[in-house]
């Protein structure tokens, strides 16, 4: 029996090195430095005490471009009027390390701070804007954005404990939203008279609905030049990625608006927020979505705050899978940056929500790759620059009835959030991207559906054009090519029966000489 245990796992070592390998001739791998620009990136927590010398080596080699990070402002002002940055979280090391890695920074500057209570608001303003200064001096020409505290819901309303509904729901008279225009009025400030040319971000990301007065807010004040983009944390809890709680008729009672259109898409949620931009008249209408992932935890019932936890407890190839189609709609959406959250997971406790959503593991674990870690190598491979979203005059069509020999209907389950019934799409999504340089397109398909053990899809594709060869597929979860059997006829090109997944594949092709 042992003999067979040691046999079974040293053809299982060779098995996985086979396919390790043929990954690697299917994509070209690539890291961050060999990557020129890229909207991926991932929140490493160094200012919270990860260690860079561990996690920067591993992000680069992921391919991301940016990482999200922080140095709180309680650790940087522990004596009221004295601002250094802590030696114990080496954050000034890890952002250099990080930079010299070809990684962009963003950087959160916010949480409250304890020397500065509420009952004195304008000196807390006042410490803020000092913090901001004394941040940006010493960050200078190394942090890329500056984003304006993190889901200042949480941070200012249940922190600070100021007035108002989560959602904002009264509009510009919520009390904890006009204290954060106030504070993004003294931090962004004091920021541009320090650095004038860096990128200022910030915006409601726990509760989105409240972009819309707090926009409206920086119009009223003429403030609306202090942000170079709104921030976003679109997580899609319980949802599969394309869908997301914000909008129909009981999310527009809850929330007195909807942020999304009726069929609760994740890409009309971002449309619209760009429309309100654009409407109230800021300069750019670019969207930083600075958190956004899934988690890994067991969802037992017994660990305090995970017994009503609003977020889903994945298996680690569901969560990779959901990671490539919602950073596939980042791409679509034309979001300026996407950050996963978080690079490693927090702890080793499984039970724990908050402690599994990272790529890898955590230390104790030795950082061991999750499914997600490869997923989101082989997305900055393909998708970076100088790919882009590709709309040509001609289309794409699939024969998507077809399910199983035997036709059944197969009735997708729904959920009800808050009252609202949010349906997956249960279609097949399709979306083309061109690299600029090579001329190559780049089909991608995937089955909208929550990840199930559900039958694939198979579906004859067919290209309104003649004007293309080579057609190759790369499967986005393992790596690994399979063939496309392609006919050309009247113009058109039929891909024969191809298998599209509750993942996304990737159909190549390039241009006929």
């Amino acid at each position: 029996m042992m003999r067979t245990s040691k046999l079974v796992a040293v053809l299982m070592a060779a098995v996985l090195s086979v396919s390790a390998a043929m990954a690697e001739e299917a994509i070209e791998l690539k890291t961050s430095k060999e990557i020129k620009s890229s909207i991926f990136g991932t929140q490493t927590k160094c200012g919270e005490g990860a260690n860079y010398k561990e996690v920067m080596p591993l992000v680069e080699k992921t391919g991301l471009k940016w990482i999200r990070e922080i140095s709180y402002w309680g650790a940087a002002e522990q004596e009221k009027g004295i601002l250094k940055i802590p030696a114990h979280r080496d954050i000034e090391t890890s952002v250099n390390d990080a930079v010299s890695r070809g990684i962009n920074v963003i950087m959160i500057i916010g949480y409250p701070n304890k020397l500065y209570p509420k009952e004195d608001f304008d000196e807390l303003k006042k410490g803020y804007a000092r913090y901001c200064a004394f941040m940006a001096k010493t960050f200078k020409g190394k942090v890329k954005a500056w984003e304006m505290w993190n889901e200042p819901t949480s941070c200012l309303r249940s922190r600070l404990k100021l007035a108002g509904s989560w959602n904002a729901k009264e509009g510009k008279d919520c009390v904890w939203l006009q204290r954060y225009v106030d504070l993004i009025e003294a931090g962004a400030t004091a920021i541009r008279n320090v650095d004038p040319d860096v990128l200022i971000i910030g915006g409601c990301t726990g509760s989105p609905s409240a972009n819309y007065p707090m926009l409206d807010m920086l119009k009223d004040r003429k403030l609306l030049h202090l942000l170079d983009g709104i921030t976003l944390h679109p997580y899609s809890y319980y949802m599969p990625p394309e869908v997301m709680p914000y909008g129909g008729k009981k999310i527009n009672e809850r929330d007195g608006i909807t942020t999304a259109d009726d069929d609760h898409t994740f890409l009309s949620h971002v449309r619209r927020l760009q429309e309100k931009m654009e409407s109230v008249g800021m300069q750019h209408t670019d969207i930083y979505v600075t958190e956004d992932g899934y988690h890994t935890y067991y969802r037992d019932g017994t660990s305090g705050v995970n017994v009503d936890y609003v977020f889903k407890a994945f298996t680690e190839a569901s969560q990779a899978k959901y990671i490539a189609r919602r950073f596939i709609l980042h791409l679509v959406a034309g979001v300026k940056v996407a950050i996963q959250y978080d690079f490693h997971d927090d702890g080793n406790n499984i039970k724990v929500c908050e402690q599994t959503a990272g790529l890898v593991k955590d230390a104790s674990h030795k950082y061991a790759p999750k499914p997600s870690f490869f997923v989101m190598q082989r997305i900055c491979a393909l998708f970076s620059e100088p790919v882009t979203r590709f709309k040509p005059t001609w289309s794409v069509k699939l024969s998507q009835d077809r399910f199983a020999p035997s036709k059944w209907i197969f009735v997708e389950p729904y959920i009800i959030w808050d009252g609202e019934k949010i349906d997956a799409l249960n279609r097949a999504e399709q979306y083309l991207f061109k690299n600029e340089e090579t001329g190559e397109v780049l089909l991608v398909l995937w089955h909208a559906i929550r990840v199930t053990d559900r039958q694939n899809l198979i579906s004859d594709v067919t290209l309104d054009t003649a004007d293309y060869e080579g057609f190759t597929g790369v499967d986005i979860m393992t790596g690994e090519g399979f063939k496309v059997n392609a006919s050309t006829k009247d113009g058109k090109t039929v891909l024969k029966d191809v298998i599209i997944p509750d993942y996304p594949v990737i159909i190549k092709m390039m241009p006929k000489k």
